[in-house]
């Protein structure tokens, strides 16, 4: 799920931008490639040009996402976070310090950073409070709705949300395991709440239905 409605590309593309533009590099990652890691040295900056990244944390030998990073989202690998690239990437690499410099001209991509910052701040404080005290029926619930309020499209039928993601991905967002999400899913489904339009898009029937669901067993 995008983490602002600011597009960095876009404003590079502008006249006024070409010089911060210039101190990014591209960059290739292969499907599953770690882009960055907690023990990485050196401080940059990348902006996702194409493909997806999840951003997480690890501990032994648990994982919590805290965002996935589609284009025209930025970070920094100075941070206690691995990225991954979940799809084949390119992204625009640049030095933290030099980026620094040109932002204090550029109010736009300064407010870019903060809402970024902001958004990664809320999402590690819903992952605390779900993991702490919610089941993974209520924080895939949260999931869904958050998804159909953010992309969901009508439909003649409810509405329609795009995840572009698999039951794998999904999993790992929500902080559970691919079984218990397919199983969660098909519960859904059957109690006539989603419905799967594609593997990568549902279909919420009723909202309504979906935010007050109880699994039938």
């Amino acid at each position: 799920m995008k983490l602002t409605n600011i597009d960095l590309l876009k404003l590079f593309e502008s006249p006024e931008y070409a010089e911060v533009a210039k101190g990014f590099k591209e960059q290739k990652y292969p499907k599953k490639t770690v882009v960055c890691t907690p023990y990485d040295e050196g401080n940059r900056l990348f902006i996702v040009k194409s493909g997806r990244l999840r951003v997480f944390l690890s501990y032994e030998d648990r994982e919590f996402t805290l965002a996935l990073l589609e284009p025209g989202d930025i970070f920094s690998t100075h941070t206690r976070a691995f990225a991954e690239a979940l799809d084949e990437s390119v992204i625009l690499l640049g030095n933290t310090r030099q980026f620094q410099k040109k932002v204090v001209e550029s109010p736009e991509i300064a407010l870019v950073i903060v809402k970024v910052l902001g958004e990664l701040l809320k999402n590690s404080i819903t992952i605390i409070e779900g993991l702490a005290f919610k089941d993974a029926r209520l924080r895939l619930l949260d999931f869904l709705v958050s998804a159909a309020e953010d992309r969901g499209q009508p439909h003649p039928e409810g509405i329609s949300v795009e995840l572009g993601l698999t039951t794998e991905e999904i999993a790992l967002l929500v902080g559970t395991s691919r079984q218990t999400i397919s199983t969660l899913l098909n519960e859904l489904i059957k109690s006539e709440v989603l419905e799967k339009l594609s593997r990568r898009t549902l279909l919420i029937r009723d909202l309504g239905r979906l935010k007050g669901w109880h699994s039938p067993s």
